[in-house]
């Protein structure tokens, strides 16, 4: 009896043991399934918050330095400023041809009167106020050819302005001191005005040299 007993408890456990089990199963099986269309939906979630991320990180990083930095050869620098000189020196004449006309064609248009002005006659002060009009347009010239060059070059303007702060540097650090500039030494091209290509700047450079030899040379001399 007492073996039937234990047999019976036992089977009776293995019973319970498998109702267990089978209402676990469903529990189980669907986890398998939930965890995976987890990650299925959450890659591109997270796929779309790091490209997010990048493009914010991208945004708020200052621009390259080199834009700021960008210069261009010296021989193309030589070639706007030779350009440049020449628009000058274009609209010289016609800015001095239009303060003469200009004037000239106001004060015709004024009564003579032989009233003396300032001491002198009125056709002699007509006269100095229209060639001194046709001046001030020769000066004005090279700042109009200045300005139209640089419309004419708006795109290379920033490189320009840029070496020519650059071109300056290199002409104050290497020109000689002009503190023993003479009539027999006198000093070359103090603001490198001449200068129009590289090869003429390295004669630049030689007559620097030369000229701080002769000032010396001047100096022990004295």
């Amino acid at each position: 009896m007492a073996t039937a007993a234990l047999r019976m408890s036992f089977m009776t456990g293995r019973t319970a043991s498998r109702a267990c089990l089978a209402r676990s199963t469903p529990a189980t099986s669907v986890s398998p399934f939930s965890s995976r269309h987890f990650l299925t939906t959450s890659t591109p979630l997270r796929n779309a918050q790091t490209a997010s991320s990048t493009a914010t990180r991208t945004a708020a990083e200052p621009a390259p330095q080199a834009a700021a930095g960008e210069t261009m050869e010296w021989n193309t620098y030589f070639a706007f400023r030779r350009s440049r000189r020449n628009y000058e020196r274009v609209f010289m004449a016609p800015c001095a041809l239009v303060g003469l006309v200009g004037a000239g064609y106001y004060f015709a248009q004024q009564d003579f009167d032989p009233t003396p002005i300032f001491g002198m006659d009125q056709f002699m002060v007509y006269s100095i106020g229209t060639v001194a009009a046709g001046v001030v347009g020769l000066a004005a010239g090279p700042v109009v050819g200045n300005m139209v060059f640089r419309a004419a070059n708006s795109k290379a303007k920033p490189l320009v302005d840029r070496m020519d702060k650059e071109f300056f540097k290199h002409i104050v650090k290497n020109r000689a001191d002009p503190s023993a500039n003479s009539v027999r030494n006198p000093i070359p091209d103090f603001y490198g005005e001449k200068i129009k290509s590289v090869s003429e700047y390295r004669a630049w450079l030689r007559k620097q040299r030369e000229y701080r030899r002769k000032a010396q040379f001047y100096v022990g001399v004295d």
